[in-house]
């Protein structure tokens, strides 16, 4: 990282105040800051303004409307939005939640994520790929990793070119049921996932929750069709009637439908157009760009 940079890291005990001078550096004009809810970021945040900066909140929360936001969005407007001149979002979820907690919709900016389309990238027509759905992430309870082992156990006869391949790892890899065409495989590496993409039509998140979910970029990128639960914030960046199909988490019965609907959908060509479009809304050149529109917005 640090030489990605071309800078030192700095790692902070986030749970106590610091000051830029314990860093051994002089005081920003524009400070980007992680988090409000850290004393450590909170201190050099505020070292910023007592000195004339400006403030940028990076903020990856997606919008839930659960009573936690609710309940926070008056403690953010009357004691946290004035710190910040602007505030930097993954996407359109989190852009709604920024405006529920009162900021401007003129100085919220989206583009924080995004994957890298040097690794991931359009492949083969979806019509020439093989028959699959692809799952990426952790075997653990949020990312719905079983009920979609079930689903696709449930609906397999009714698909039966098809193979579901999961690649991860975590505590429930060995809870995912068991049939001859789930196929479950450990961690790889972001060089090797990416032809796994490309030789995949569908890929899933089933995901209870989940703030973004750059690995949905990832296959959007790929050109593949997505079968996404509704809670996750990036769906609302990539998924679109002709190239995805959401289903409530933890309806089994309805991710079951949704699978079959996008399996038998009948345009691909479409539907890998629709995700190669949306995918270009995110990835770094898009980020630096935000980043340059508001250090030159702030300063």
């Amino acid at each position: 990282m640090e030489e990605a940079l071309g800078w030192p890291a700095h790692w902070l005990d986030a749970t106590r105040p610091v000051s830029w001078q314990d860093l051994g550096l002089s005081v920003p004009g524009v400070f980007f800051q992680s988090g409000w809810a850290y004393p450590a970021f909170n201190a050099l945040g505020d070292e910023v303004r007592a000195a004339g900066g400006k403030v940028c909140l990076l903020m990856d929360n997606n919008w839930r409307g659960d009573f936690r936001q609710w309940l926070g969005a008056p403690w953010f407007r009357l004691c946290q939005r004035r710190k910040f001149a602007a505030i930097l979002v993954p996407g359109k979820s989190g852009r709604r939640l920024a405006r529920w907690y009162g900021m401007d919709d003129r100085l919220i900016h989206e583009g924080m994520y995004g994957a890298d389309p040097a690794l991931f990238h359009d492949g083969p027509p979806l019509a020439e790929r093989p028959k699959r759905v692809l799952f990426v992430g952790q075997y653990i309870d949020r990312k719905g990793c079983v009920p979609l082992a079930r689903a696709f156990a449930r609906v397999a006869h009714r698909l039966p070119d098809w193979e579901l391949c999961l690649y991860g790892s975590g505590p429930l890899q060995s809870a995912i049921p068991s049939h001859p065409r789930i196929k479950v495989h450990g961690f790889i590496q972001p060089e090797q996932l990416g032809s796994l993409y490309r030789q995949a039509r569908i890929f899933a998140l089933p995901s209870f929750s989940e703030a973004w979910g750059v690995v949905v970029h990832e296959a959007a990128l790929s050109g593949c069709q997505l079968l996404l639960s509704d809670a996750i914030g990036s769906a609302e960046d990539f998924a679109t009637p002709a190239n995805a199909r959401l289903f409530r988490p933890g309806d089994e019965a309805g991710l079951a439908a949704a699978l079959i609907d996008l399996a038998t959908s009948p345009d691909l060509g479409a539907a890998q157009a629709a995700s190669l479009t949306a995918a270009e809304s995110h990835g770094p050149a898009v980020f630096a760009r935000r980043v340059g529109e508001i250090i030159r917005q702030l300063s």
